[in-house]
């Protein structure tokens, strides 16, 4: 039976989340309610955490896992109550141009909004969320481990960097960061037949990446990153770059890592930003090719699904932390530390 109210993790104001009592959605045609049981802690609920992105208070909560609770009187579903699921939260609207070319990560359109008692959120953190069908991705092992389920949107996230940087076998790939996007870039990468090599300073952070299978770990503050990765690709340089840290100042330095075609995938975002210094001729004779990579493609999360629901690939050692609702307080207090990589909160406590 689905009750009438139900708990939410709110960050009510600048470092303070606390739990609060809120009615349980209903979900309405076309849409399905999920009991929303393992979430994790994102840098993005770190922003809003900290007072940053957002208007306070907030429901937020993205990267999730849980079951299907009910489905909305007229809704076609491919989903059925019971179902181990993943939820792609952050919507789009299916009726613009990019949502037309399959680039709803991109979306231009007007997406539906949620409240909880008038409080706005994406409603991972919340025990049931009421969300479009088509955002509801069944595992397809019905034993599936909802922990490591979590990592979807961060994995789906990252399949689209990697398809950014069109990897294939055999080629010599950097990655700069061991933080989680790091890691997960390395896993994917390793999975894609590719070498990886990644520049991390952080001693545990390298240790975990070759423990992951990253065939080499460069500590930048022992050697010149560049002039490394310069040698060990026989002086030609990578063939794809992903940068994956919030590091302003060294942006334009690792474009000098790459072979001639090399592809620079900048992964996350800069804050604050800025402006780096590009020299056109380097790229036109070169024929380097700069982009970015945002957010996860309905294909990604599908892709993502499948990843995890067939333990294709291991996160597991990704989840550095575990919480219940009530400590949800020291819980963001511990994801914003340099020594976690996700921290997991576990709302299917009564």
């Amino acid at each position: 039976m689905i009750p009438e109210t139900m708990k939410a993790i709110v960050v009510t104001e600048p470092r303070k989340a606390e739990v609060k009592e809120l009615h349980t959605p209903v979900p309405a045609a076309g849409e399905v309610l999920v009991r929303v049981e393992k979430a994790l802690i994102c840098t993005w609920e770190q922003r809003i955490f900290s007072g940053g992105d957002v208007a306070l208070p907030f429901v937020p909560g993205h990267e999730i896992s849980g079951t299907v609770a009910a489905i909305g009187e007229g809704t076609f579903a491919n989903v059925k109550v019971g179902d181990k699921v993943v939820v792609k939260t952050f919507d789009s609207c299916g009726q613009c141009e990019q949502c037309y070319r399959g680039h709803d990560n991109e979306c231009t359109g007007n997406a539906k909004k949620r409240f909880y008692d008038g409080i706005p959120g994406t409603g991972g953190f919340a025990q049931y969320l009421a969300i479009g069908s088509e955002r509801v991705y069944a595992l397809p092992d019905k034993e599936a481990d909802l922990s490591v389920a979590a990592f979807a949107e961060p994995l789906a996230c990252c399949l689209g960097s990697l398809d950014q940087g069109e990897v294939d076998f055999g080629e010599d790939v950097v990655i700069v960061g061991g933080g989680i996007m790091g890691q997960l870039h390395n896993v994917l990468c390793k999975k894609r037949g590719a070498r990886t090599i990644l520049v991390e300073p952080d001693p545990a952070r390298r240790e975990m990446a070759k423990k992951m299978g990253a065939d080499v770990v460069v500590d930048p503050t022992q050697c010149d990153p560049i002039q490394t990765i310069l040698e060990l690709t026989g002086g030609r340089g990578a063939h794809v770059c992903f940068y994956t840290v919030n590091v302003l100042s060294l942006a334009q330095d690792y474009l000098e890592c790459l072979a001639k075609r090399g592809r620079m995938v900048y992964y996350g975002s800069f804050h604050p930003s800025g402006p780096i210094q590009i020299d056109p001729n380097k790229i036109h004779y070169s024929e380097k090719r700069i982009t970015g990579s945002y957010s996860p493609t309905a294909r990604h999360f599908w892709t993502a699904s499948r990843l995890l629901g067939y333990h294709l690939i291991d996160v597991e050692p990704f989840i550095t932390e575990r919480y219940a609702m009530e400590d949800c307080q020291t819980a963001f207090e511990r994801a914003s530390s340099p020594e976690t990589y996700r921290v997991l909160i576990d709302l299917s406590g009564d």
